[in-house]
């Protein structure tokens, strides 16, 4: 009977051994697996920001690269302000916009398309007499820094006919700017022409209804943003 029972216990013995052997070898190999999955993912998490740090100074330098090849500064026409000065510089005189520009910024085509569409005539003094009149070709050439005009000759400057088209132009074939149409004084002194008009603040006109404006030159630098 006795031999009977231990021929019975000693094949269970041995299988709860195997047990206990076989659970201590897994339970010692989960570290060395979290250790491994561990190294695996700081790697990963390292290996991605190198790519991403890389990437990022490939992509500033490639923005600064193309600014510093875009950006362009063509000079001004001088700083005293004076015809002599602008023309001495190489400078040409815009009537549309009635500044001093570089030939880089100076929009011949533009002009000359506008210049035909309207009737603006320029004068010495307000009432705008036939007598006070300056021929066109010493209005292109800029010899005078202030004159007078119909007061249109403001809307048609300061909308789409003729500043707006300018700009869009710059833009759609990333032409160098005048500082004049940058400034953002000039964008509120349009905004005022254009509320003045629709508010019927207008100019004061004389009996004649001759409504006048003046002009005043500006002396202007051009860029390429």
């Amino acid at each position: 009977m006795e031999s009977k029972s231990h021929f019975e216990d000693s094949p269970r013995g041995s299988d709860d051994e195997s047990g206990m052997t076989l659970l201590g070898e897994q339970l010692k190999a989960a570290p060395v697996r979290r250790s491994i999955f561990q190294r695996a993912l700081k790697g990963a998490v390292v290996a991605a920001a190198l790519v991403c740090a890389v990437s990022v100074l490939y992509t500033a330098v490639a923005i600064r690269r193309l600014s510093s090849l875009s950006a362009v500064d063509f000079g001004d026409c001088g700083e005293s302000r004076t015809v002599e000065e602008a023309r001495a510089m190489g400078c040409k005189f815009d009537p549309m916009s009635w500044i001093w520009v570089r030939p880089e910024c100076y929009d011949a085509e533009l002009i000359a398309d506008f210049m035909n569409k309207t009737d603006f005539s320029w004068h010495t003094e307000p009432k705008l007499t036939p007598e006070s009149k300056v021929p066109m070709d010493i209005i292109f050439r800029g010899d005078h820094p202030k004159l007078f005009t119909q007061k249109n000759y403001h809307s048609v400057h300061c909308t789409v006919s003729y500043m707006m088209k300018k700009m869009h132009k710059a833009i759609l074939e990333h032409r160098p700017i005048d500082t004049y149409l940058m400034d953002w004084v000039h964008t509120n002194h349009c905004e005022m022409v254009l509320l003045n008009d629709w508010m019927h603040e207008d100019t004061p006109c004389t009996p004649e209804m001759v409504c006048p404006t003046w002009v005043r030159a500006t002396w202007t630098a051009c860029k390429r943003y």
